[in-house]
């Protein structure tokens, strides 16, 4: 099956994500009329500074999109990695979004009832708590903005689900940090969570030394897909990396989670990706990371 990528300019949060999310209103809105929670991942790698942090504005245009035609509840779920996620959400506004809807619940993953999971790679085994929402909930929306990182090339959207559904912040997140084996543990923990939705904003991204101390990049596109492996592929090209760089987007493709940009055959609506591409500056660690497959 053909995947779908919708690619929109983002000069703004509001106009990026409100394009993008128009080349798959249809198919959104199918979606939701199915459902009775929705829950949307944000990103809290570090609470500050900001340009660590999903942008504010997109979950908020990302919800008023949907709100005509999707009335019940949805969660917003997160436990920071560095700081406290409680001040994340009050400090961003996520929390004043949520009095203002009563349908609008925040959530502390850190507080979600746990789901044990042995995660078995070459090498050894972890075992790990998995939030449990992030397991069951029935769609799952990562939104975020587009990073470097300093292990694995880029963090987008289907990386803050498969790090951020492990419960115990970065005591237990470091845990996954095995060299090279980090590729194949996100993608053994692929099999319990991962996005249904994506959403990246890349108004503004990160660059250089992420995913915490990296320096901003006006990316100006937004990306939305329900192939998260796709919409994150496309990102990554758009930010100048190749698919060969980065070990778990392979690796995920093997295992069938999705399709990859650009050797797949992939339907994208709106923007010419060529005319869109601006090379992000890479972590100082680069070309270690690239060495995955040894």
């Amino acid at each position: 099956m053909k995947a779908k990528i919708s690619l929109a300019k983002s000069p703004t949060h509001k106009e990026g994500v409100t394009k993008t999310l128009d080349g798959v209103r249809e198919q959104l809105e199918t979606k939701l009329s199915e459902i009775d929670e929705l829950t949307i991942k944000i990103n809290f790698v570090k609470v500050e500074p900001e340009l660590a942090t999903t942008p504010f504005e997109a979950v908020k245009h990302f919800i008023e999109y949907i709100r005509p035609f999707y009335k019940k509840e949805i969660i917003i779920a997160e436990q920071a990695s560095f700081g406290s996620t409680s001040n994340g959400f009050k400090k961003y506004g996520f929390t004043e979004l949520a009095e203002s809807d009563p349908e609008i619940r925040l959530l502390n993953l850190g507080k979600d009832k746990g789901l044990k999971k042995e995660i078995k790679y070459n090498g050894g085994s972890l075992n790990l708590s998995i939030s449990k929402t992030m397991v069951e909930t029935p769609f799952l929306v990562s939104i975020t903005r587009p990073k470097t990182h300093n292990t694995v090339v880029v963090t987008l959207g289907v990386k803050n689900v498969l790090v951020g559904a492990i419960q115990g912040a970065f005591v237990q997140r470091k845990k996954i940090h095995q060299d090279m084996a980090i590729h194949e543990i996100m993608t053994t923990i692929a099999e319990f969570s991962y996005p249904d939705f994506v959403l990246l904003d890349g108004t503004e991204g990160m660059e250089g030394n992420g995913p915490t101390k990296g320096s901003p990049k006006k990316a100006g596109w937004s990306i939305a897909s329900f192939d998260a492996l796709a919409a994150d592929t496309l990102a990554a090209n758009l930010m100048g990396f190749k698919l060969d760089d980065i070990g778990y987007f392979n690796m995920l493709k093997d295992k069938g989670f999705g399709k990859t940009y650009p050797v797949d055959e992939i339907e994208i609506t709106g923007e010419t990706p060529q005319n869109l591409i601006s090379p992000f500056k890479p972590h100082d660690t680069f070309e270690e990371q690239k060495n995955w497959k040894q």
